[in-house]
């Protein structure tokens, strides 16, 4: 079929390809690599939020990065302490009665990478995530099941945010 075409309009279609390509928001995303020295780490999470470190446990699995136990480390072994996570509502539209239909939730911590003796080696560095939650004036009960839906997904995607920064470490 593309015999059929000058090869001027399969130049055009391929840069049109491209350009709808880029124009949809499409990127390439490959693992990123991460320092050697933070393949076998501690963790020190104070979240107060378990869904979340549940979340960050397995993208450090899932990066190949061990949390050992404080009692196994060594001198050398670096630790990942998370903050609290804290969360903001930014009311965004209301309905004919004047009841909230539509916030943002956005949720934010810091994390830094620190020796064995506490002295930070990397950050203390901010994620944060953001998203769109709609129907806030339905049912109580849909509202509520919608909104820890939403919320649980948003915790995956600040443990993806916390991944794709500390890919990023000069250690």
């Amino acid at each position: 079929m593309m015999a059929l075409f000058s090869r001027k309009t399969r130049l055009l279609l391929l840069v049109l390809l491209s350009m709808s390509v880029v124009a949809c928001g499409f990127q390439l995303r490959g693992q990123h690599s991460i320092p050697n020295t933070l393949y076998s780490i501690t963790l020190s999470s104070e979240s107060g939020v378990e869904e979340f470190d549940r979340s960050l446990r397995l993208a450090l699995k899932e990066s190949g990065i061990k949390v050992i136990d404080q009692e196994d480390a060594s001198q050398t072994t670096l630790n990942l302490k998370v903050n609290k996570i804290s969360s903001s509502n930014l009311e965004l539209a209301r309905d004919s009665s004047n009841d909230v239909s539509q916030v943002q939730r956005t949720l934010s911590s810091h994390y830094f990478v620190r020796q064995a003796d506490g002295k930070s080696v990397y950050g203390p560095r901010h994620i944060s995530t953001s998203r769109t939650l709609t129907n806030q004036n339905d049912d109580a009960s849909v509202t509520l099941s919608y909104n820890t839906a939403q919320l649980r997904e948003m915790y995956d995607d600040l443990a993806t945010a916390l991944m794709n920064d500390l890919a990023y470490a000069p250690l």
